[in-house]
């Protein structure tokens, strides 16, 4: 079984851009490491280049990364590393879009980078948004 989640970041226009994970998308896990690794905006634009997830992992990228044959600590991603079509990320027009998004596809958690902070929800728990800190990722 999975955790699922999605990860977005509001973009200028107020529009979220957003992307599925498959995998350990609690916050001892995805969330952890979207607070060590992804810490700014540049940054978390080119995860959201990625497109949807298998995992997430602390690098964009290595040499010799595949599908078949991932290197630990790496993103493994559906378009890039598997060749899938449409898995690029979503462009939603505001938080609602984005929250009602994350129910529908069944995720657990959802993640939002905003004014370089990250924020949480777990959607079938109080279901509110909180800034995510380390001591949210070590329960």
């Amino acid at each position: 079984m999975s955790t699922r989640c999605t990860i977005g970041i509001f973009n200028n226009n107020n529009t979220i851009t957003s992307i599925y994970c498959h995998h350990d998308g609690y916050p001892a896990y995805v969330g952890k490491t979207l607070l060590e690794c992804y810490t700014d905006t540049d940054i978390v634009n080119k995860l959201m280049d990625l497109g949807d997830l298998s995992s997430l992992g602390e690098n964009l990228f290595a040499v010799g990364h595949t599908w078949k044959a991932p290197i630990e600590g790496v993103c493994v991603a559906y378009g890039r590393d598997r060749g899938e079509k449409d898995v690029e990320g979503m462009i939603l027009d505001d938080l609602y879009s984005f929250e009602r998004h994350g129910k529908d596809i069944g995720c657990e958690y959802q993640y939002l980078f905003k004014n370089n902070k990250w924020t949480y929800r777990k959607i079938f728990g109080d279901n509110t948004w909180k800034e995510l800190t380390i001591e949210d990722c070590e329960r």
